[in-house]
């Protein structure tokens, strides 16, 4: 059975796939077994079908790229960055990148920028903390579309002081982290609501973008908010358009599929030469979005969930986050913070941490909860579960990229 992708396979989408297949047996012995290992010879590739040969490749996971990130900077020539990961949900995944995939990968985020509506009248100012280093290639993209003004702004501890320059330059648009903005927003907001205030436009970037954060920005910002995607391993791989109907997946660069249970993207690589990505699991828990989007683009869109390790299990039972999260807020004016931590005594415990504000509502969160979620409702009910609420200062949420949503440290049997 061919793999189900997101969208219809052109003969220039398939001789785009051949030439990252070929480069993939050429340029990199880990590829070459894989091949063996599946009965594919350089001949299948050179004239076969390339995709009936996908459908006869495994799916890689994160495991595979410190070899396949070893072998690309040996086996390709001008070398002239590298992008990393945080290793803050997991290890640090690195991606050496050419000259060539450099071009390329600033050439889509241009693509993708003047997608969501930036052009040349606009003023960017990409807030990083000191120093400014994950806004770089951002801003190199943005010089690409022609924007009247680009600027890297990067803070420290003392916002007030720091972003007290920021409102001469007249920003119409920042690109940012949720997690920076949110501990900044007390001066940003000073200076969005004065006389002067100028932002239009927010693009966030490498974090899930909480609910309450995007309302308050909406509705009383008045600004228009885009979520990217993108992962260390791919650079860009999507953005939300004008409609903000879910992300739209460009596939001009890449191929995209989804497993079945949990619904996970799976990639493979079209231009990306230096590191080429077959069959491989972003560990991105998605929903694909059908019909047509109401902005008239025809490229795929999916609703980003969440990760693969937000996923954990109680006797047999399968929780997500999202789901969770979603659930416990239903009857509250706005989406709030939440984190799970799971751990074993006699039984397991689910700690749910929320901010010290909601210790009132513990009640109608904890009814709101169980109403929704009915498996874990007779887990408790059942004794096979505790559920405990943990209150923590809302810089808890605030003050670290990428947190961890679900902890689970429950002893391994």
């Amino acid at each position: 059975m061919y793999p189900q992708f997101f969208s219809s396979l052109t003969k220039e989408i398939e001789l785009k796939l051949r030439s990252t297949l070929l480069n993939c047996y050429e340029n990199f012995n880990f590829y070459r077994r894989r091949f063996k290992e599946s009965g594919v010879t350089y001949d299948d590739l050179a004239s076969g079908s390339p995709v009936e040969i996908m459908s006869s490749l495994p799916m890689l996971g994160g495991d595979s790229l410190p070899e396949l990130s070893s072998e690309s900077i040996s086996s390709i020539e001008n070398i002239v960055d590298m992008e990393t990961s945080s290793g803050t949900t997991g290890d640090r995944k690195k991606r050496f990148i050419s000259q060539r995939d450099d071009l390329s990968d600033h050439r889509l985020m241009a693509e993708m920028f003047r997608f969501c509506s930036i052009n040349q009248n606009d003023r960017v100012v990409c807030l990083d903390t000191d120093p400014a280093y994950l806004m770089i290639s951002f801003a190199r993209a943005l010089d690409l579309l022609g924007v009247e003004e680009v600027y890297n702004y990067a803070v420290g501890p003392d916002f007030r002081r720091e972003l007290a320059k920021l409102p001469p330059l007249e920003p119409t648009t920042i690109f940012t982290v949720p997690s920076l903005l949110e501990r900044s927003l007390a001066e940003l907001e000073e200076f969005q609501k004065g006389p002067s205030g100028s932002v239009q436009k927010i693009v966030f970037l490498g974090e899930r973008v909480p609910n309450a954060l995007r309302t308050r920005l909406e509705k009383e910002w008045e600004v228009e908010v885009f979520s990217y995607y993108g992962a260390a391993e791919t650079s860009s791989l999507g953005i939300e358009c004008t409609a903000h109907e879910g992300i739209h997946l460009f596939t001009t660069h890449n191929l995209f599929e989804v497993t079945n249970k949990p619904p996970e993207l799976v990639v493979t690589s079209l231009k990306q030469a230096t590191l080429p990505l077959l069959r491989y699991k972003l560990g991105d828990l998605v929903d694909h979005i059908p019909g047509e989007c109401r902005c008239g683009s025809s490229y795929p869109r999916v609703k980003v969930n969440g990760r693969v390790g937000d996923t954990f299990t109680i006797f047999g039972s399968d929780f997500h986050y999202e789901s969770l999260l979603q659930s416990m807020y239903r009857d509250q004016n706005e989406i709030g913070f939440m984190q799970i931590n799971i751990t074993r005594t006699d039984r397991d415990v689910l700690t749910i941490v929320v901010p010290e504000e909601q210790r009132v509502n513990e009640k109608f969160l904890k009814q709101s909860l169980l109403k929704e979620q009915m498996e874990l409702d007779f887990l408790v009910a059942s004794r096979f579960v505790d559920l405990q609420f943990l209150y923590v200062d809302q810089e808890y949420f605030q003050s670290a990229r990428k947190m961890k949503l679900v902890t689970d440290r429950r002893p391994r049997l």
